[in-house]
């Protein structure tokens, strides 16, 4: 990637809105930011518990090859025939068993809830009940109010924290930066923001357009 590409990429990451949706949040330790810092930026939050379908494939023997060997012996061939069907079922159901453990791990965790007040490719700003410390590492679900639906969890770290500013909320604005997140996941989030972005400029112009006549 070129300089100029670079900038630019820089750029749009850097594009903020202001927007309103919840956000789930963990406090997490660094023994545990470690244990998923590469795997959070490595794979998208939609492909982290999916298993490569083409194991099965891989895996899978034509047993009838080998009936014209000199040792054949077909009880044997009959056994391993069963034992390799089985090992074929244990693959073809392991995304269905992945999801699970992972639906379980999702639910032991204790997440918050936050509310966003501006978000950009590079961080987020929230209100949230809990007067957190700087640099505290947090598991951010992240998931824009948009059709169809996208799911990011990633990781972050607190940079500043705040009474809130508006007097009508409670609270604290905790702003938090991207610490680990998969680009694509980014990217997606972006695609979101300048979506929104367009959405506003639209609704403030039949605003202005409806105040004028």
């Amino acid at each position: 990637m070129g300089e100029e590409d670079k900038n630019d990429s820089d750029n749009r990451a850097a594009v903020r809105i202001h927007d309103s949706f919840s956000i789930k949040y963990n406090i997490i330790t660094q023994k545990e930011y470690d244990s998923k810092e590469s795997l959070y930026i490595s794979r998208r939050t939609i492909n982290r518990t999916a298993g490569k379908g083409n194991k099965v494939e891989i895996f899978s023997f034509d047993w009838s090859a080998i009936e014209d060997e000199e040792d054949f012996d077909p009880l044997l061939v009959k056994i391993l025939f069963r034992l390799d069907q089985k090992i074929d079922i244990v693959l073809a159901r392991q995304d269905e068993i992945l999801k699970k453990i992972a639906s379980q791990d999702y639910e032991e965790d204790v997440y918050e809830t936050g509310e966003c007040i501006d978000i950009s490719g590079t961080g987020v700003n929230m209100l949230i009940s809990e007067n957190l410390s700087e640099e505290v590492l947090l598991e951010l679900n992240i998931e824009p109010p948009i059709h169809p639906g996208i799911q990011i969890i990633a990781l972050g770290k607190i940079t500043r924290v705040c009474p809130s500013r508006d007097k009508e909320k409670s609270g604290y604005e905790a702003s938090v930066a991207f610490t680990a997140i998969n680009e694509d996941d980014r990217e997606a989030l972006i695609k979101y923001i300048f979506q929104r972005q367009r959405e506003l400029i639209s609704f403030k112009k039949r605003s202005d357009s409806s105040s004028t006549t």
